[in-house]
């Protein structure tokens, strides 16, 4: 009963934001696309992948893997619609000089699969596309998973390398005397067995954070970190909180182009609606699992 109504309470909030939203844009519309216009020049998305290949393995979530000729579409698309497609480090170093990012869009890659080198890697070099690879460091040459060497390959081609914590546990359901076991052991290894690479950029696993693990994860040595949350980075959003970057989920959502060209303009909108108050994120996560 008490989830019913919880429930119940949540849909009616859906449909007074609904009603608001479609009252407020009847009398403010034509404004609001303008405003809208100039505020997508103003951020850049971070898009979030997994594994790209051609077929998904057995019992793997579609979320995980982008079949190989929709992951080049993408990137051609992107390419064609004139975006500078950059690392993290790229985009941050940008929003930190308050340099223009219009047209500019990072791609983040999660848990480091051996597919990213031998999949991935030749398709943004065929569109001269950089990401931010983001390796488990006790899931480093295991099978499906890229080695040492493998990971010195992209590195060697002008990518990002950032850490998804040691053992890709969440991070705010452990406790914090493990914090700096999945952080500063994570950069202190890959440092190791880099050549002395410094790791700057963080991924959440799962999303999972809260202020005891920014200050952790500052504390030993991240300068950003990226989460789950659907928005725009822009320089506002970057010198306020670097340790909680947004980024949006691709996914085979069986759409096609057109899925994902939707959720390119999710993390728009999604921004655009928090400069006006509306934060939708907390709702999202509720009902969407990607």
């Amino acid at each position: 009963m008490m989830v019913r109504r919880i429930l119940l309470g949540i849909i009616a909030l859906l449909v007074i934001i609904v009603a608001g939203c479609g009252t407020y844009w009847l009398f403010n519309g034509d404004r609001l696309k303008e405003e809208y216009a100039a505020y997508r020049k103003t951020g850049a998305p971070v898009l979030m992948y997994h594994g790209v290949d051609a077929e998904l393995p057995k019992g793997w979530p579609r979320s995980l893997v982008m079949p190989t000729a929709l992951f080049e579409e993408q990137i051609r698309y992107l390419s064609e619609q004139g975006y500078k497609i950059v690392t993290v480090e790229e985009l941050a170093h940008r929003l930190e000089k308050g340099e223009s990012v219009d047209k500019y869009v990072a791609l983040s890659f999660d848990d480091g699969y051996k597919n990213n080198l031998t999949v991935a890697l030749p398709i943004l070099q065929k569109y001269n596309a950089k990401g931010s690879f983001f390796v488990v460091n006790r899931l480093m040459g295991k099978s499906d998973y890229m080695d040492e060497s493998d990971i010195k390959k992209l590195i060697a081609a002008g990518m990002e390398l950032g850490s998804h914590t040691y053992s890709h546990n969440p991070l705010a359901d452990i406790e914090e005397k493990y914090l700096v076991w999945e952080t500063d052991t994570s950069r202190y290894w890959l440092k190791k067995k880099f050549d002395g690479y410094i790791v700057r950029t963080l991924a959440y696993p799962n999303g999972s954070y809260n202020q005891r693990v920014i200050a952790a994860a500052q504390k030993y040595g991240f300068y950003r970190a990226l989460t789950g949350h659907i928005g725009l980075n822009t320089a506002a959003t970057y010198k306020k909180a670097p340790m909680e970057m947004y980024r949006v989920t691709v996914a085979d959502d069986g759409k096609g182009l057109e899925g994902f060209k939707e959720r390119l303009e999710q993390a728009y909108l999604f921004g655009f609606l928090q400069t006006k108050g509306i934060n939708i994120n907390p709702i999202r996560d509720i009902f969407v699992k990607d």
